[in-house]
This record gives structure tokens, C-alpha cells and sequence, in this order.
């Protein structure tokens, strides 16, 4: 194949398959997959047959499976990747297949192993073998799954998972022997060993995650969700958003659109600002390529004061100066990262009063 080619697979994953991740938990954005897609290059160059088109494909499809369940998510990703008919324009069949098996094998432990080199290889590079980053993505999973539970609770939870996956016997299995993550492993292994160094990593995660959650969430009211819509081009904003909102476990309901397919933005503007005036969710958060048309839609409605922000400070001034109950953004014009840090500011921020109140009384038209 081709250099041509290969950049054609390159802008092809980027452009329709890494935005994918977006929608998923912290652990699996698309700096996870991006990790994994660079760090199973970076390994190949130990195995100069290893077609590198085939393993990149297997690298960034591996964990799509995610949109169908945790669970099963090796098993979709390889079915995804087999019903995938573009692929068919770079791939033979037989190459499908072995790409399809590495996806799956991206899971392989020490019960079974990879079917081939693909899949050695994206396993090994999905194995981030990082004691922080261990630690905080399974704090992470527990506050997603399992509501309520003390610190304590929580606790033991990551105790056993430790157990289970980590330590020695644990199930976790590596399987290149170039890669660094077995020197990572045994520095993690010896954490895990001492009672007082787990814990106090522990602590250390836990803290700042319930820190950062605290500062973030003062404006939300209890049992009513976040309202979001978008159209189109606002599409991928909202899924990183809505990642954020599931890993903070903040409710939210999303009155579309539901796809990349080209839409109309007051199709989703309009009831979106309806369940805000309604009280049925608070506050809302729209997305459309330049934020001034779902915002304008959202503004016809007498209950609503969107604010389009384009960064974090002016995000914060609609808060505290127009008590603001919708953030509208141009997904064309921002990044995922700054749009997560303008909804970050958003919801901490309470209005300010006084002076503000005055003002904002004189905003609706009289009837």
C-alpha cells in the first residue's frame, strides 16, 4: 500500500472513527485511543512484517464496541469492523477477518491469547500501565456504577479489583516483551504490596476527584437533568459532553439530533428550551457549527436567557451577571477540551443577584 493510501486511512479514522469516542467513559476518549493507535506503532517497529494500515485500523476500532456495553464491547468492536463495508476499499477479506480478531483479542488475559501479532499488539498498547492513572479510572468506574457507596465501599471495591487484575496472579497478561509496561507493572505491584502506600494512593485519586466534582456542579438541582441539543455540526461537541456528564454522574436528557446526518437546529432547540422553561431540566447546554442559530431559537422562547461563550470567562460572566440557564457553543470553533472547561465553569457558577436582578426583570417582552 501506498503512502497515498495510508494517509487516506489516517484521515478516514480521524474524521469518522475517533470522534466516536467522544460519547465514552474518561478511560476511553479519544486520547485513549489515540494512545493506543500511536503505541502499537511504536511497538511494530520490533516486527517488520506487521502491515502497519492493518494495525492501525485495529487500534482505533478497538474499543468502539463500548457503544453497544462494557461488557461485550471486544466482541461488538470486532463485529463492527466486519460490517464496516468501507473497509473494503484497503482491505481483503482474509485482512478484515485478522483485523476483526485483533479488535477482539484486545481483551485477551491470561486464560488466552491473541490470534496474531495485531493482536498482541493492540493489546499490549492498551495496557496503560500507569499507578495514577490505574487508580483514577477505577475510582472513576465505581462512582459511574455504583451510586451511594462511602468511601470505605469504595474502598474495597478497588481493593478487589486490585486483586483481581493487577497484583501478582492477577489476570492482566502482557505480551510483547519490548514494551515498558512490565518494568510499569512491577513498580505497581510493589505499591500494591504495601498497605499504606495503596492506601494513600488511593486517598490521593479519591480526593481530587471528589474535589473536582464539588467544584463544578453548584448550579444543579437535584432529580432535574441537564437539558442538551445540537444539530449536526454541533454533534460531537455534545457527545464529548455528554462523556463528561456520565463520568460526573450529573443526569441529563438529549433531545438530539443523534447523529452527524445534516438536520435542523430549531427541530431540537425548540424543545430543548421548552423542558428548560418548564423546569422539567436545568439548565441547558446547545451546540450548533457557530452557536448563533440554536441560540437565537433558543431565545425566542420568553424563559430562556441563552448565553453563547466561546471560553471559559465569558461563560462565567453569563452565569454570574445574566443568570443564564442555557450554554450555547460553536462546536466549529472549539475544541472538545474547551468545551468540557466552558460546562465546567458554567455549572459552578452561581448567579450573582443584586444589581444583575434588576436587569434581567426588564429582558422579557411585555404581553
Amino acid at each position: 500500500m501506498d503512502i497515498n493510501s495510508y494517509k487516506e486511512i489516517e484521515q478516514f479514522l480521524e474524521q469518522e472513527i475517533v470522534p466516536r469516542y467522544d460519547a465514552f467513559d474518561a478511560a476511553h476518549r479519544r486520547e485513549h485511543v489515540h494512545y493506543v493507535m500511536q503505541e502499537s506503532l511504536k511497538l511494530a517497529q520490533h516486527y517488520p512484517t506487521v502491515k502497519r494500515t492493518m494495525l492501525l485500523v485495529a487500534a482505533a476500532y478497538h474499543d468502539l464496541g463500548l457503544e453497544v456495553g462494557r461488557e461485550v464491547h471486544h466482541i461488538e468492536s470486532a463485529r463492527i469492523i466486519r460490517e464496516d463495508s468501507r473497509l473494503r476499499k484497503w482491505f481483503t477479506p482474509e485482512q478484515i477477518e485478522t483485523i476483526a480478531q485483533a479488535a477482539e483479542d484486545h481483551r485477551a488475559s491470561s486464560d488466552h491469547e491473541p490470534r496474531s501479532i495485531y493482536g498482541r499488539l493492540v493489546a499490549e498498547a492498551d495496557r496503560q500501565i500507569d499507578a495514577d492513572t490505574i487508580v483514577r479510572r477505577t475510582i472513576q468506574f465505581s462512582f459511574k456504577h455504583y451510586h451511594g457507596l462511602s468511601r470505605e465501599e469504595h474502598y474495597e471495591r478497588f481493593i478487589e479489583h486490585m486483586r483481581e487484575k493487577y497484583a501478582d496472579g492477577g489476570y492482566l497478561q502482557l505480551w510483547i516483551p519490548q514494551s515498558d509496561n512490565a518494568r510499569r507493572l512491577a513498580d505497581f505491584r510493589a505499591i500494591l504490596k504495601d498497605p499504606v502506600a495503596t492506601r494513600e494512593k488511593f486517598d490521593q485519586i479519591f480526593n481530587q476527584l471528589i474535589n473536582q466534582k464539588s467544584n463544578m456542579t453548584s448550579i444543579l438541582k437535584p432529580g432535574t437533568p441537564v437539558a442538551l441539543c445540537s444539530d449536526h455540526a454541533g454533534y460531537a461537541t455534545k457527545q464529548a459532553v455528554i462523556g463528561f456528564l456520565k463520568d460526573n454522574n450529573i443526569e441529563y436528557k438529549d433531545f438530539g439530533t443523534y447523529s452527524e446526518e445534516s438536520c435542523d437546529y430549531p427541530d431540537f432547540a425548540h424543545p430543548c428550551a421548552l423542558a428548560v422553561e418548564s423546569g422539567e431540566c436545568y439548565p441547558g447546554i446547545a451546540v450548533c457549527g457557530s452557536g448563533e442559530g440554536i441560540n437565537i431559537t433558543l431565545n425566542k422562547h420568553q424563559g430562556i436567557r441563552s448565553a453563547l461563550c466561546w471560553i471559559p470567562e465569558v461563560a462565567r460572566l453569563a452565569r454570574q451577571h445574566n443568570d443564564a440557564n442555557v450554554l450555547a457553543m460553536p462546536g466549529r470553533f472549539i475544541t472538545n477540551d474547551e468545551a468540557i472547561e466552558m460546562v465546567k465553569t458554567f455549572l459552578a457558577t452561581p448567579f450573582e443577584g443584586g444589581r444583575h436582578q434588576r436587569r434581567i426583570d426588564k429582558i422579557p417582552v411585555a404581553k
